[in-house]
């Protein structure tokens, strides 16, 4: 039997990278799933590859630094799939300048809207019906740098990944009295666009060597399918050659 069978899943970041991943892996599970991102052409892309798997896919255009955006995005996600059982907040962005000094007011803000009040947002959203239900998940995905605050992921990453970290505490605070559960999981380097913005790409043989999305993608299948009664809080997957980062 599918893990996921009839779950109704929403991913933000849907259009690449992990994102992508977790709504194939999701959907091969047997879910349905509501596509969140600002690409249209790639979400189409990605919707039709899942419904030629018989599942439903919804397409829901959408900046998450934009909490009208967000709204829209939950009432699509709704009215296309009947209640919200899984929230992935996966969406996340950096730039390739990361220190302190370099780092503007505006990419501060863009940073920590796209990387953390989005997820607050669609978190403060999906909560409430999740908890008169008594059931529902959050998956949050982090970063290593939630452990290991580091120039290499650079401030304002940093601090938008820290503070993943609370919102899943927080939200198993109010959460797990009524069967609800949050989760983040904080994966080391993968192999995924986002690495083009690194003032020094990896090259193409250390990027061989990282995990891959599809790994952090079955990490999140993992932690939706366990039992209601189960809770993972917080996943660390990081590559097994160190030496890659």
């Amino acid at each position: 039997m599918n893990r996921l069978e009839g779950k109704k899943i929403v991913v933000t970041g849907a259009s690449s990278g992990f994102g992508e991943a977790t709504a194939l892996a999701c959907a091969q599970e047997g879910a349905d799933v509501a596509l969140a991102a600002r690409s249209v052409d790639k979400l189409e892309a990605l919707a039709n590859r899942i419904r030629s798997m018989g599942r439903t896919a919804i397409v829901c255009p959408c900046d998450v630094g934009d909490q009208a955006q967000i709204e829209a995005t939950v009432a699509a996600a709704r009215a296309g799939l009947g209640q919200i059982d899984v929230l992935v907040n996966n969406a996340g962005m950096n730039v390739s300048h990361r220190r302190i000094d370099a780092t503007t007011e505006d990419e501060w803000r863009r940073i920590i809207d796209v990387n953390l009040t989005s997820a607050w947002l669609f978190t403060k959203l999906v909560l409430p019906e999740m908890v008169a239900r008594r059931e529902g998940t959050i998956i949050n995905i982090g970063s290593k740098a939630a452990n290991y605050p580091s120039l290499l992921a650079g401030v304002a990453y940093s601090a938008s990944k820290l503070g993943m970290h609370a919102l899943t505490r927080i939200t198993n605070e109010e959460g797990n009295p009524h069967m609800v559960r949050a989760c983040t999981i904080n994966p080391g380097v993968a192999a995924t666009p986002i690495l083009k913005l690194r003032p020094v790409p990896p090259s193409a043989e250390d990027q061989a060597k990282m995990m891959q999305a599809e790994d952090v993608a079955a990490a999140v299948v993992f932690a939706a399918s366990l039992p209601q009664r189960a809770n993972v809080e917080s996943m660390d997957l990081y590559p097994t050659d160190v030496s890659v980062g």
